[in-house]
Formats: C-alpha cells, sequence, structure tokens
C-alpha cells in the first residue's frame, strides 16, 4: 500500500510499505477520504520526533470501508480516529472502540468533518453556558470556524472572528459569523472593545496555538470571563501575560486528546448533527485532492493566502 512518511521539515513523500494485517479481535480499514488538520502541519514543518516519520504517521481524519474485521461486517462505512495518528496511508488497521459507523445518507467526505467537530464538541462541553453571551474565536481556520458555527447554534448572542487570511474571514462570514475582524488591518483590542460598549467577551476562544494569539486572549476577555485554549503550540514552553490573567480572574480550559473520550460521545453528535442537517461544515471545504497529490495538499494548507481552508484526500 502507499503511505506519506514525513522526511524531514516541510518535506514529504509517498512510499510503498507492506500492507498492515488485520488485528486480532480488531478492523481493517479501505481509507476513502482523509482531512488536512492544522495539527498535521506543525508535525510536517518541526516534528518533535524527529525524522523520518513512521509511514501514515500523523493523520488522524479518516472515513473508510471495513475489509474484514470484528464487531463490523464488511462493506461498513466508519469514521476513523486514528488514535496512533497513521491514518495517511491506504489502508488502516483499527480497533472497535476507535471507529463509529457513519449513518445512513451521509457520504464520506462529508463524515470525514465529523471528526474535527467532534474534538470542537468535546472542548464546548467544558465551557459555560454562552446563551445571549459575546464571543470572540481567534483564528478562523478549519477549527476556529466550527467553534463560531457551534457557539452560534449554542446561543451566543455575538460571535467575532479574528484572523490575518481574507479566505478565511471571507468563509467566516458566509457561516454565518456576525463580525470578522483582519488582525494584520486592524487594532483587535480595539474593535472588540467598540463592539462590547467596554465590556469585552465573555467567552474566548484561541484556535491559533502561538504566543501572540494566547496573549491576545488574556485582553479580549471581560473580568471573570472564560478562555479556552484549544490550538497546539509548537514549542512546549510559552511566555505568558500571567498579571492579566491574575487581574482579571479568567477562568482557563483545554482541550486535548478528544479521541480518548469515552465511548466517542462528542464524535457521535458531530456525526449526527452534520447527518440531521443542524450544522454543515462543508462550506470549509475549499480544496479535494487525490491521495498521490497529499504533499501538494500539505502545502496549500500552510501556505498563508493560498486560499486553503480545509483541505480534503480521496483515496
Amino acid at each position: 500500500m502507499r503511505a506519506l512518511q514525513y522526511t524531514s521539515p516541510s518535506e514529504a513523500r509517498l512510499v510503498e510499505v507492506p500492507d498492515p494485517d488485520c488485528p486480532a479481535g480488531g478492523l481493517l480499514l479501505q481509507v476513502e477520504v482523509s482531512g488536512i488538520c492544522g495539527s498535521d502541519i506543525h508535525f510536517w514543518q518541526d516534528r518533535v520526533g524527529g525524522y523520518p516519520a513512521a509511514p501514515g504517521h500523523s493523520g488522524h481524519e479518516c472515513a473508510g470501508v471495513v475489509l474484514e474485521g470484528t464487531g463490523l461486517a464488511p462493506g461498513t462505512r466508519v469514521l476513523a480516529l486514528a488514535p496512533d495518528y497513521d491514518g495517511f496511508a491506504e489502508l488502516l488497521p483499527a480497533s472497535p472502540e476507535s471507529v463509529i459507523p457513519i449513518p445512513d445518507g451521509l457520504t464520506p467526505e462529508r463524515a470525514v468533518l465529523g471528526q474535527q467537530l467532534g474534538t470542537v464538541i468535546y472542548c464546548c462541553r467544558k465551557l459555560p453556558n454562552v446563551l445571549d453571551a459575546t464571543v470572540v474565536v481567534v483564528g478562523q481556520g478549519p477549527a476556529g470556524l466550527l467553534f463560531s458555527m457551534l457557539l452560534n447554534r449554542m446561543g451566543a448572542r455575538r460571535v467575532i472572528g479574528v484572523d490575518v487570511q481574507e479566505c478565511r474571514l471571507q468563509t467566516a462570514a458566509k457561516v454565518g459569523v456576525s463580525t470578522v475582524i483582519h488582525a494584520k488591518k486592524e487594532e483587535v483590542v480595539s474593535v472588540v472593545r467598540a463592539h462590547t460598549q467596554g465590556m469585552m467577551a465573555d467567552l474566548v476562544v484561541e484556535a491559533v496555538g502561538t504566543a501572540e494569539t494566547i496573549n491576545l486572549c488574556t485582553h479580549l476577555v471581560r473580568k471573570h470571563g472564560h478562555i479556552a485554549l484549544f490550538g497546539v503550540p509548537k514549542t512546549n514552553v510559552l511566555p505568558l501575560d500571567v498579571e492579566a490573567l491574575l487581574r482579571k480572574n479568567v477562568h482557563v480550559h483545554t482541550s486535548v486528546l478528544a479521541q480518548h473520550e469515552p465511548g466517542l460521545r462528542s464524535f457521535r453528535l458531530a456525526l449526527d448533527m452534520i447527518a440531521g442537517g443542524r450544522l454543515d461544515p462543508w462550506p470549509l471545504v475549499t480544496h479535494r485532492l487525490p491521495f498521490c497529490q497529499i504533499v501538494e495538499g500539505l502545502r496549500l494548507a500552510s501556505t498563508p493566502d493560498s486560499g486553503a481552508v480545509k483541505v480534503l484526500l480521496d483515496y
């Protein structure tokens, strides 16, 4: 089978590797569609574990069909969470606990978007009631856009989206974000202050993962407000404006490893919401490429102003 292999920073290639066996008590899947996540860009550009990476690393947004195994009939289409981050391959061994059958009528290319939506739902379970709240989402990449869409549906009075890429802000406006701020052209704190009559935001979601954006959140949130840290930084230690957090008595929420949630409730809800038309993430998809062009997909997803928001790969 073919699999992606990161060979050095910002370099990768497709390699031929032996087909995996079906694991005992598990499943063997034929991957049909996968998505490129922001965390894949981190792994590609600056992998902590060094290079070359194991073939298949770091794919974790996969939809496919069961070829053989235990618990699900061959031919069953599933969303596969790939907790070992090995999903950039044509064949994927999986445990029954890491896959969810796709609802009837939902195509694989739409179902695969349920992985990232599931991580957003998992984070939102930790947050306070947002009815009538003013929310700022810093970062309008695929995850940030899903936060904007979901928090809107959860009853937020106003959702403000912040980004530095015009194409992402245009997508944000199309999916219902009431106010968009271009961080390179506008002074973000001043704009939020004006829109909130000086009160600032009840909740700020950080969906980028840089020191600059994390510290920006501390200046956007109101006193006794909430910050959700979702973006994954490239480094383990970042400078933090602790003084601002302390003086505002801010509540900070973190969210990682949603794929280990017992019963995968958040991902099941994500699939149900997409299948039922309650939240449609399809407007986020800007590019679909064949798997053989995955390196081009990584370059598109990582290049500012390329026009890429969500990139999907067809196998």
